[in-house]
């Protein structure tokens, strides 16, 4: 594979590859668990209880959500097909000539969207003092929201049956950072709670792409291009590298060619605040709110890219989408590469400069709502709404739940909830002995998978762990 890289075509790609290869940073179904110990980073006012997280294995959250799958991009061949059994491979991509262009384009959505984060909890622990409970931790995050429409999918494959195409809303965006954080719950009076927490960011890498407008005409033997086109990539040493190509409407900017990094050590810091509170407006109903992540991270050196003029693409190499001849063996791996090359170049963008920029963290909200039967208080009922405010990587959530704690070492929660990406069930448990506390669980119970994990339906899958030593009653 050529080394060529550009920030829009290295999310595009990590994108594609990491759909069929594996969102949540937060454990919604444990929103309403007594037990939890970790539900305060959803809302600081439930932090409720003094507790010391086992370090490195407080809290490990890992998954992905999507409106797509494996299956949407990879196609089974029949042995009528080009390239079928050569050197063993039986698999290609949606790019395979043999493929029904109807079929591929009818199984995706207007707006194909990715997420994948990624939480790992370093330490964790809570006391009593102040008039309240507090909180500190540290965690390492990393978020990446990728949105493909479906406008792409039909000019890559059906390229040539129309002479114009018109692509819109493609990007992605991807941050990973470290944050150190420092929360307060305040207990107002019967009624009343509220909570606070303000982190310290620091970042380790950023990069976003957007192609908010994109035409292509088709020329003769070549494809003329025109759009408007944003990236940036902000590593702490990378610094990116140009070929002799200069941008037609300004001959001072060449295009983007490849990167070299020479690492200098972290100097990107930011800050957030997250915000909540609860009310009891009447015995055995509590209504809760809270704000996330507000905050952002000012991103030194960050590299600058973009395109506003015309460009040419001589269309997709074929050739290594047939599943591979005697000379050319084209595995999944190898096809997936190729469409990347090719990605490369209808993606054109120019060098300009680097620059110090302000990003802010895409910020959550939380609605929720629980009531505990009268007659029977260890079993309750919650709804939780969620928001995460991200532009086009924006998503909504409601989710139910059913809290059951018939002692006071068992907790269980089932959840089902519907967004976007589909409608999906989750389960967590809670054993929480005097000085011990084990949580596992999942928002969305895994999908179908190949034998290599590639989830084949759609990319609705995580889990939880965390282990942590209470330190009062609940």
């Amino acid at each position: 594979m050529r080394h060529k890289i550009t920030a829009l075509t290295a999310i595009l790609v990590t994108s594609l590859a990491l759909s069929t290869r594996t969102f949540a940073q937060e454990m919604r179904t444990t929103y309403f668990m007594q037990t939890s110990d970790l539900r305060h980073e959803m809302n600081p006012a439930l932090l409720d209880h003094a507790y010391m997280s086992m370090p490195l294995l407080g809290n490990i959250n890992i998954g992905t959500t999507g409106n797509f799958g494996a299956k949407t991009f990879i196609f089974d061949m029949q042995p009528t097909w080009q390239g079928y059994g050569t050197d063993g491979h039986t698999r290609t991509t949606f790019m395979h000539p043999d493929v029904s262009a109807s079929e591929f384009l009818n199984g995706l959505k207007d707006n194909n969207r990715l997420n994948v984060n990624f939480k790992y909890q370093l330490f964790s622990f809570a006391f009593k003092a102040f008039g309240g409970f507090n909180s500190v931790e540290a965690n390492v995050r990393s978020n990446t929201s990728v949105n493909l429409p479906k406008s792409l999918f039909e000019f890559m494959k059906t390229a040539g049956d129309k002479t114009d195409y018109d692509i819109s809303n493609l990007g992605a965006r991807s941050e990973t950072f470290a944050e150190i954080g420092l929360g307060h719950s305040h207990k107002i009076n019967e009624k009343w709670t509220v909570g606070g927490k303000v982190k310290i960011l620091v970042g380790g890498a950023y990069a976003y792409a957007n192609a908010e407008q994109m035409h292509l005409h088709l020329d003769e033997d070549y494809w003329r291009i025109t759009g408007n086109i944003a990236a940036e990539v902000a590593v702490s040493g990378l610094q990116m590298k140009v070929n002799e190509h200069a941008d037609p409407e300004n001959p001072n900017r060449y295009e983007v060619d490849d990167a070299e990094f020479d690492f200098k050590g972290i100097n990107n810091l930011g800050a957030a605040f997250d915000l909540g509170a609860t009310w009891k407006p009447i015995d055995h109903l509590t209504v809760s709110a809270s704000v996330t992540d507000l905050g952002f991270i000012k991103w030194k050196q960050s590299q600058q890219m973009s395109s506003t003029s015309e460009w040419t693409f001589d269309g997709f190499d074929e050739d290594i989408y047939v599943g591979g001849d005697e000379e050319n063996s084209a595995s999944l791996d190898d096809q997936f590469e190729s469409i990347g090359d090719d990605l490369e170049d209808v993606f054109t963008v120019y060098y300009d400069g680097a620059q110090t920029k302000r990003h802010a963290l895409a910020a959550n909200i939380h609605l929720g709502a629980e009531y505990a039967l009268p007659m029977y208080d260890r079993l309750r009922f919650g709804f939780l709404y969620t928001s995460r405010l991200a532009g086009i990587h924006s998503w909504h959530q409601g989710m139910l739940s059913v809290n059951i704690r018939p002692v006071k070492w068992f907790e269980l929660s089932l959840s089902g909830s519907a967004a976007s990406s589909g409608v999906s069930g989750g389960m967590a448990l809670d054993l929480h002995a005097k000085r011990f506390n084990l949580s596992l669980g999942t928002d969305c119970f895994i999908s179908k998978m190949d034998k290599n994990g590639i989830p084949l339906q759609k990319a609705n899958n995580n889990v939880y762990l965390g282990i942590s030593y209470p330190f009062s009653k609940i």
